[in-house]
């Protein structure tokens, strides 16, 4: 067994940690309370404190793990992901797996600085899912940019996997939003800027007849590039084995009674980290003028 190379590991954490340092990328909101600052930086003193300590023992192995517990909140998506929910373990050796490595990162602190905000509003009796669109609304924009770096990262290493083999490399999207041309505008965006593949949209019509907008209310809307729905679901839509999702699929459903604002992003790639985050705000790959 080749003996790891202790030197491009630290400095592959180095680089990491520069990277979610404050100065680099912040998703603190614009406008913060005292309490909100002081949280964060916590937050982010925490984050760095474990890095360094990973930092320290990856003297002698260039094997780490990453770990990414599945939220189950009331408002978030069931993505069935054929990945199992454990600890797995990442090889940061190679400058592919590296940026693998710091993209997540970049997600993760995204997702923790939101859960941070979120507690800090609960006291202001401020639900969740408001919480969390407020500080979508409030990042600054080299913090978007971050964000689009780190998912076109994972988004292109998913498409390698995919091209080898077309059962790897899942992408899934969940869009909430307050209504169906707010979440299509939004699902075209993620779509054409990740070129990701286009399939077809189900859930806008009744045997053919188109369902009023208006009648829709909001919505939620499910995309997967590849994978068949579950039984549960094939029979809940009503068609058959007509659900079965083929690569670049998506459903839209009516009545969406969650306050919940923006997107959720599930990548599997090969290593078997699960990696879902969000939620992403909808308009991330809008150009300003589509605002």
């Amino acid at each position: 067994m080749t003996k790891p190379n202790s030197f491009a590991v630290v400095t592959t954490l180095l680089a990491s940690i520069a990277l979610l340092s404050p100065a680099a990328t912040s998703f603190v909101p614009s406008n913060p309370s005292v309490a909100s600052v002081s949280s964060a930086n916590s937050d982010y003193n925490d984050l760095r404190e474990r890095m360094m300590t990973t930092m320290k023992k990856t003297t002698t192995t260039s094997m780490f793990k990453i770990s990414r517990q599945r939220r189950r909140l009331p408002h978030s998506p069931h993505f069935s992901s054929s990945q199992p929910e454990t600890t797995a373990v990442a090889n940061t050796s190679s400058p592919v797996n590296s940026s693998i490595f710091e993209a997540t990162l970049v997600l993760q602190s995204y997702d923790q600085s939101q859960q941070s905000f979120q507690q800090q509003q609960s006291s202001q009796n401020l639900s969740p899912g408001l919480a969390a669109l407020q500080h979508i609304q409030s990042i600054s924009p080299s913090a978007r940019t971050s964000l689009q770096c780190a998912i076109r990262t994972l988004v292109d290493q998913a498409h390698v996997e995919r091209a080898e083999d077309s059962s790897r490399g899942r992408i899934m999207l969940g869009i909430c939003a307050s209504n169906a041309p707010e979440a299509l505008a939004g699902l075209k965006s993620w779509v054409s800027s990740l070129s990701l593949p286009r399939g077809m949209l189900h859930g806008m019509d009744v045997d053919g007849v188109p369902i009023p907008v208006e009648d829709l209310g909001a919505v939620y809307v499910k995309y997967s590039t590849g994978g068949a729905m579950t039984f549960s679901e094939m029979r809940r839509s009503g068609r058959g084995f007509d659900a079965l999702w083929r690569p670049g699929d998506a459903l839209l459903e009516g009545g969406y009674d969650g306050d919940f604002r923006g997107v959720y992003l599930n990548v599997e790639l090969g290593d078997g980290v699960f990696r879902q985050f969000g939620v992403l705000p909808t308009d991330l790959f809008m150009e300003e003028e589509d605002w």
